[in-house]
């Protein structure tokens, strides 16, 4: 896998003497690449996020290492093939999805890594996360339980017209899928997908869930960023009791702050501060720093300089203020004595 390979090869490189003992990572006819000399290179290496290669990596390693060891038993292998196998499932099949995987340079065991990873984060956002039973009711009210439908997805809105036509003629649905949509990802399955609130475009979910009867169609085509839709409504999900349907209304609850990156920063930053990370090696240090509080640092000793001061200016006023009580005592003094020589 890439990214265990990349780090793998750029951090055995800590174990290396020098250039001439390091292990060789490629060669060419002009010379060879030593481990020491990549890891040096990804460490001064930026990214477009500012961080180096060599911080990004780490931080990502650290981050997997933190979530393992705080949730990895309640993630199971089990867990991961289901959610792969449900992606799989929007492009036509596992088989399937692996060529295309392929053909964007990945592989099924990259992308499950990933789910691991989110899975994780879920989990941790689930411990984390103190829904109130106000924020479960409102949830409750709002929920709409999935329900299959299937489309046709199309470039042109007079194609779609025409579709809704036939379909309103008697034409059969699965046929008119296999016949004009474009979306691959449902065509195997005679355009049917689950309707989950959340996953789909707006315009694609509102004309969905304004269907209320199995059979119905949508009268005129659905416009999305994709095309056009022509939509029907195959199974209306039902709606159980709020115990009924608690555990669904939480994970819409946790969907929900999966999707606000402020409180996703908040849990992972309460992770890694109780994971008390040491990062050895100097030019690494930034890599957990957006996870990371910064170290309070003392009253700078010019406050002391200022309050010196203002004490200073202070005493001045005060022995300002006597000097001025008592140069006015003095005149009242010999005020006073000359009004008695002249009363005598």
């Amino acid at each position: 896998m890439k990214k265990w390979l990349i780090a793998t090869m750029a951090f055995s490189g800590l174990l290396l003497a020098s250039c001439s003992s390091s292990p060789e990572v490629a060669s060419t006819e002009n010379g060879r690449i030593r481990q020491d000399e990549f890891y040096e290179r990804m460490k001064n290496e930026t990214t477009q996020t500012g961080q180096t290669y060599g911080e990004q990596i780490l931080q990502q390693m650290l981050l997997e290492d933190v979530l393992e060891n705080a949730y990895g038993d309640q993630v199971t292998e089990e867990d991961v093939d289901a959610e792969f196998e449900v992606e799989a499932e929007q492009y036509g099949g596992v088989e399937t999805f692996e060529e295309m995987l392929t053909s964007q340079g990945m592989s099924a065991d990259d992308l499950k890594e990933t789910i691991r990873t989110s899975l994780l984060v879920e989990t941790a956002i689930k411990e984390h996360a103190d829904f109130s039973d106000e924020e479960i009711q409102e949830a409750y009210d709002n929920y709409s339980p999935g329900s299959t439908v299937a489309h046709i997805l199309v470039d042109e809105e007079d194609t779609a017209k025409d579709i809704i036509q036939q379909l309103n003629d008697g034409a059969d649905f699965g046929e008119l899928v296999q016949e004009y949509s474009t979306d691959t990802a449902t065509v195997s399955t005679n355009g049917e997908m689950e309707l989950v609130p959340g996953q789909t475009v707006p315009e694609f979910e509102e004309a969905a869930m304004a269907l209320e009867n199995e059979g119905d169609i949508t009268q005129e085509p659905v416009q999305s960023d994709y095309g056009y839709h022509v939509i029907k409504l195959i199974e209306a999900g039902e709606k159980g009791t709020l115990e009924e349907e608690r555990d669904n209304v939480i994970d819409t609850l946790v969907e929900e702050k999966m999707a606000d990156q402020d409180y996703i920063l908040e849990v992972i930053s309460d992770l890694v501060a109780d994971a008390n990370i040491q990062i050895a090696d100097d030019d690494l240090s930034g890599a957990m720093s957006a996870y990371m509080e910064p170290a309070e640092t003392e009253t700078p000793a010019e406050d002391e300089t200022t309050e010196d001061t203002t004490d200073t200016e202070d005493t001045t006023e005060s022995e300002d203020s006597t000097d001025s009580e008592s140069s006015e005592d003095e005149n009242t003094e010999s005020s006073t004595d000359e009004d008695t020589e002249d009363a005598e």
